[in-house]
């Protein structure tokens, strides 16, 4: 077991001088519903910077004096705010700045922290348009749907940065899946890798897939996964074995009827060792569970066999081919590894893909695929660690994270 804390900072914006002003902890002091209120200790903080860079008024000894003002507009969760923005100027050069915009960390900003992250969590569970139609439903303000993208791309790579990880990740299980380009016929082809402890190691949209070391691999044999994920062990799930098995025999012909007594055969032979495997874990007894490993190869073997003499060649070879990764699972159990036995855990996770991404009217780019993504897939592997990102971004302070990397002895 190998022990190792990792620290991961994201600065959400640099500030050199010290003046940070919580936008939102302004909007709960003004009792989340008051635009007037909010307003009035805006510029009440707004007063007390210019004193600070100023001075009283007709003050000569400070670096500021005071120059003129204009009104601004800013959207923020609690609705549109009108605030007059007092400027200063600076004696040596001329420079002109509005110190209450840096501090409030809305310079060259028409929306507030909270209500850009809303509209991009928003995106992450329904489209763009259906995003905007509701918060100007919930809040009387219409946002264009070409500014709601522009939310998720700033959050989105900075939420990814949040999520990295230096663990050595022991199991991993991979999957790929595809979603509809921009071009007609055009697919965006997406990886996803996941620790056994659900948290999301890669996501890749129209690249290559990572090389990665682990301790164990679990997926359904894609050749690419196999061949970047150099794995001490594989477990092929043993659900995708079953399926692509009859989906074989379909291809080489046989019929419905004799699919079924095979597909019979094959689970009753996988599911007791699964059942025995469990058991195991309680009774640790380990010569019991290496016989029924035994049996179950031999059962496997001898269905292969016979599949071979009826002709079924191709059925036959992937049998044999790969019978011994489908019961790496009872393997490790005799040395105290618990893996999972089917990819249902990231097959949940492509569903999530499924959800938001795969209605037959939406087409992505590359980057808006993978923008999208990051939310919803850091969002369900990680909810913690999402709403400490949330946080950190809505109060604009620096996000850290410390975890503890754990490697299994396979």
């Amino acid at each position: 077991m190998q022990n190792n804390t990792v620290e991961v900072k994201v600065t959400l914006k640099e500030k050199t001088d010290g003046s940070n002003i919580d936008l939102s902890h302004l909007i709960k002091r003004a009792n989340g519903h008051s635009q007037n209120e909010l307003v009035r200790l805006i510029e009440e903080r707004q007063e007390e910077l210019i004193l600070e860079f100023c001075g009283p008024k007709y003050s000569r000894s400070h670096p500021y004096k005071r120059g003129g003002s204009y009104t601004k507009t800013l959207v923020t969760g609690i609705g549109v705010i009108r605030f007059k923005v007092k400027r200063v100027i600076r004696r040596i050069d001329g420079r002109t700045s509005s110190p209450i915009l840096d501090a409030l960390d809305v310079r060259c900003q028409k929306y507030s922290r909270d209500v850009r992250m809303k509209l991009a969590e928003f995106a992450s569970k329904m489209s763009y348009n259906d995003s905007r139609l509701e918060f100007e439903t919930a809040t009387g303000v219409h946002v264009p749907k070409r500014t709601i993208h522009s939310f998720v791309k700033e959050i989105a790579p900075m939420l990814l940065e949040a999520n990295k990880t230096t663990d050595e990740p022991g199991i991993v299980l991979g999957d790929s899946t595809e979603v509809r380009a921009l071009g007609s016929k055009e697919m965006n082809n997406v990886h996803i890798l996941l620790s056994d402890g659900g948290q999301l190691l890669h996501l890749g949209v129209n690249s290559e897939w990572p090389n990665v070391k682990a301790d164990a691999l679990v997926s359904d044999n894609e050749p690419g996964l196999i061949n970047a994920v150099k794995a001490e062990r594989r477990q092929l799930g043993i659900l995708h074995a079953l399926k692509y098995l009859l989906f074989t025999l379909w291809g080489e012909k046989m019929r419905k009827d004799e699919r079924i007594e095979v597909d019979k055969a094959a689970k009753q032979a996988l599911f007791t060792l699964v059942n025995s495997t469990k058991k195991h874990r309680r009774d640790k007894d380990k010569k019991r569970l290496k016989k029924r490993i035994d049996k179950t190869l031999r059962e496997l073997h001898e269905i292969a066999d016979e599949l071979e003499n009826r002709g079924y060649i191709k059925a036959s070879s992937f049998i044999n081919r790969n019978a011994r990764f489908m019961v790496t699972f009872a393997q490790l159990t005799l040395e105290d590894v618990e893996i999972p036995y089917t990819t249902n855990k990231i097959e949940r996770l492509m569903g999530e893909i499924s959800k938001r991404c795969k209605h037959k009217w939406m087409h992505w780019s590359t980057e808006g695929l993978r923008n999208i993504l990051t939310i919803v897939l850091i969002r369900y592997t990680d909810e913690k660690l999402y709403n400490q990102f949330k946080n950190a971004y809505i109060h604009n302070r620096p996000f850290t994270k410390t975890g503890t990397a754990q490697k299994a002895n396979t």
